[in-house]
């Protein structure tokens, strides 16, 4: 393309400055040098372009491309563009020496004018918009018809010395007023003018001779016609280039008549110019449907086949089967806040993501955010094949911001499943492995929770210290104080009683007494029920009640009396102190 566009631009500056230094004094003798430097420029490479280029360029015969050098040689021989390409290039220079200098007699060259359409037909077909080539394309045809015109209106108002000479009319003389009067630029008075008479815009002087007549007349006809068509053409492009818009708009208008609610207008509306931005239209499946299976399967694989293959379920399998899966995957865009899928929902489709960000939410209102999904993250593709009746959703899933997600249907996979029965056995083997490897992580990870409660339930707490005070207890700037040092030592000792009791009472957190557990430490245990002064229970006269405690007719205190004087039962804590012990 490159050196098609180098013959185009030779063929460009031929086109318009033939014309021009014809008609205008553009070229004098003191510059003709330069002006024909660049023509022979030009000149060398149409011979290039006839004699090494083009002989080269590929065909195609019998759809087939050719390539070999004499085969394209011998094609291009029995071609049209050979004959035009050799008339581009006719010497008519040598006229120069009989009537001068004149550029016009190289007008010739325009007849490359095929590099020119070819080149633009390349631009039309490279572009994935080429609504503006076209437009550029058809005022560049506007551009050269009134640059033309303006040579000639040049022409005929220099024959006329510009409007100097006078013609008689109705008896009286009259200045031409009609012709350029070489005032200003000549080249943009003169396009000016013969571009409002093209267009019949503006008021034109009079015309005052058969030749100003006939030259008006043809302008006027040029007008009509030519640029009637010119414009015609611009104007079925940009039809063309605003109908998918305005389709679009007619479809979105319609959509937010239905809705009530504002609300529901709004995000409709959202929804609508997101896909617009996104995609250019709102099916896509339209664009290709009119394209061979090949092309169709072919192009949804250039888009998703990298997406699909890194589907855990789908890896390893066959690329027929891969092949025929991308056909059926379709676009879906969702807004920010849309719920994909709630969790307990009957699971029918695979989601992909393409573009944007979902959040795995749980709690009451969907407001705990358990994870992120990020671009190529793939959610539901257990639910499509349903192992163990396991088609339920695990978890709710919203999206973040606006999201595109390619989606494959339970449907549309057993549709094509069907034709690969070795295909089917080995999705459904690593489904079920997945489901196992995810039961076990559940049964795993609710083995460790309910260890965890256990183990906070069954933790023994000592009494804790006040948090302020061992702060205060801690301050290394205060270690020298005496009071401090105290404190401290009090509440070392406090930990090691509660920890002490801790242990002689796991099973439980009441205190006793200090001075209980001092007399409980020193007494020896082993005489108890020994040295009972309690009488036997048959020695008592009267009946027995179900319902009297048979201890409560003892007389513990006649027991007692006749010792009141003794002075080792009023003296606690010494050697000779007894206590009564009851079996």
């Amino acid at each position: 393309m490159t050196w098609l566009s180098l013959v185009t631009l030779c063929f460009l500056y031929n086109a318009f400055c033939i014309p021009l230094r014809s008609s205008y004094p553009y070229q004098t003798t003191e510059n003709w040098i330069y002006w024909f430097m660049v023509d022979y420029i030009c000149d060398a490479v149409y011979i290039i372009d006839m004699l090494i280029i083009k002989p080269r360029l590929r065909f195609t015969r019998g759809g087939i491309q050719v390539k070999t050098l004499a085969d394209t040689q011998k094609h291009y021989l029995m071609t049209r563009t050979l004959k035009l390409d050799i008339l581009s290039i006719l010497p008519t220079d040598f006229v120069y020496f009989a009537v001068g200098k004149k550029p016009i007699y190289r007008m010739n060259r325009v007849l490359k004018i095929n590099s020119f359409w070819l080149l633009f037909d390349m631009l039309d077909n490279s572009f994935a918009n080429p609504y503006a080539i076209r437009i550029a394309r058809t005022l560049s045809y506007m551009i050269y018809i009134i640059h033309c015109n303006s040579c000639v209106y040049y022409k005929l108002s220099a024959m006329q010395a510009f409007g100097q000479i006078a013609y008689l009319e109705n008896g009286k003389w009259y200045l031409n007023k009609w012709v350029y009067n070489n005032q200003g630029n000549a080249y943009i008075r003169c396009f000016y003018f013969t571009a409002a008479v093209a267009t019949s815009t503006g008021n034109n002087p009079a015309p005052t001779n058969v030749i100003e007549y006939i030259y008006m007349t043809c302008s006027w006809m040029m007008g009509v016609f030519v640029f009637a068509l010119l414009l015609g053409q611009i104007r079925d492009i940009v039809s063309n280039a605003n109908r998918n818009r305005e389709e679009f708009q007619r479809k979105m208008d319609l959509a937010l008549g239905e809705c009530l609610k504002q609300e529901t207008t709004n995000r409709v509306r959202d929804w609508f110019i997101y896909t617009w931005q996104q995609q250019k239209t709102l099916d896509e499946k339209k664009l290709i449907e009119k394209l061979p299976l090949k092309l169709q399967t072919d192009l949804a694989l250039s888009v998703h086949y990298t997406t699909l293959s890194k589907v855990q379920l789908f890896q390893d399998c066959d690329r027929a089967l891969l092949r025929d899966l991308v056909l059926k995957l379709r676009p879906v865009i969702f807004l920010p806040g849309d719920m994909i899928c709630l969790k307990g929902d009957v699971g029918k489709e695979m989601y992909i993501i393409n573009q944007g960000i979902l959040q795995v939410v749980g709690g009451d209102h969907n407001e705990k955010v358990f994870a992120e999904l990020m671009q190529g993250a793939v959610f539901g593709e257990i639910s499509l094949l349903a192992i163990g009746g396991n088609n339920r959703r695990t978890a709710s899933i919203r999206a973040k911001g606006y999201c595109t997600l390619f989606v494959l249907a339970k449907e549309d996979l057993n549709d094509v499943i069907r034709y690969y029965p070795q295909a089917q056995a080995i999705l459904r083997r690593k489904a079920a492995a997945m489901l196992k490897n995810d039961k076990k992580s559940d049964e795993k990870t609710e083995k460790i929770k309910q260890q965890a409660e256990l183990e906070d339930r069954c933790k023994i707490n000592p009494r804790q210290v006040p948090k302020l005070i061992t702060l205060i207890a801690n301050m290394e700037e205060m270690n020298e104080n005496k009071g401090v040092r105290d404190l401290k030592k009090a509440i070392e000792e406090e930990t090691d009683k509660s920890r002490r009791q801790s242990i002689y009472y796991p099973w439980s957190t009441l205190q006793r007494d200090d001075e209980d557990e001092e007399e409980w430490n020193e007494e020896d245990l082993s005489s108890v029920g020994e040295d009972t002064d309690i009488e036997p229970m048959e020695n008592h006269e009267g009946p027995m009640d179900d319902d009297v405690d048979p201890m409560e007719d003892i007389d513990l205190a006649a027991e007692v009396s006749h010792s009141d004087e003794d002075d080792d039962w009023e003296k606690p804590g010494s050697s000779g102190t007894k206590k009564l012990h009851a079996d």
